[in-house]
């Protein structure tokens, strides 16, 4: 159950953070700007299953800027972007091409949140602090170099969601997978 998280950028001029997540807590980071650097990393390390922080479809009405996904997690009290704001754009017609070109090479691809991923497993977010939200990786289990950019450390996050995934512990709002929260009311 080898998993890749990608923390994706909106651009490849910017470096998104990609991990590597062994079935042992493992974590291996690195910085890659490029879509062809990552499939050349995804071939490389053979995962089981990618996990990308990054909208991976388009709104169901296309009158709005947002999917039900998103408008479900405003209303549980989940902080989120709506997946077409100006500033989400780019970052989500990337996602959508990554995402093609991966499954196009044979790889299964989900679509992860970790600042929800995080909220749900209490794992303090990065928005508190990078130092917290490493400790709280370590209390998870996440084993290896955190000492890395909070870019890295969400790629794990999505990394994790991933495992979860293929454990069957979880949780899909639409093409958004989340860990499974117990006794959840909506």
């Amino acid at each position: 159950m080898k998993v890749i998280g990608i923390d994706l950028t909106g651009s490849e001029n910017k470096a998104s953070g990609f991990a590597t997540l062994w079935p042992d807590g493992l974590a291996q980071t690195e910085r890659v700007k490029t879509d062809d650097e990552m499939l050349e990393l995804v071939d490389a390390y053979g995962p089981s299953l990618i996990s990308i922080d990054s909208p991976l479809s388009l709104p169901e009405d296309p009158t709005k800027i947002y999917r039900e996904c998103e408008l479900t997690l405003k209303r549980r009290g989940i902080s989120v972007f709506w997946c077409l704001l100006p500033t989400m754009k780019n970052l989500t017609m990337r996602g959508i091409a990554l995402a093609g070109k991966l499954r196009k090479s044979g790889f299964d691809v989900i679509e992860s949140y970790p600042g929800a991923a995080q909220d749900i497993l209490n794992i303090p977010r990065k928005g508190k602090s990078i130092e917290a939200l490493r400790r709280g990786l370590l209390a998870y289990g996440i084993q290896g170099n955190l000492e890395v950019s909070h870019d890295e450390l969400d790629a794990i996050t999505a990394a994790i969601v991933g495992q979860l995934y293929l454990k069957g512990d979880y949780e899909a709002l639409g093409c958004l997978i989340l860990p499974k929260r117990k006794g959840m009311l909506l």
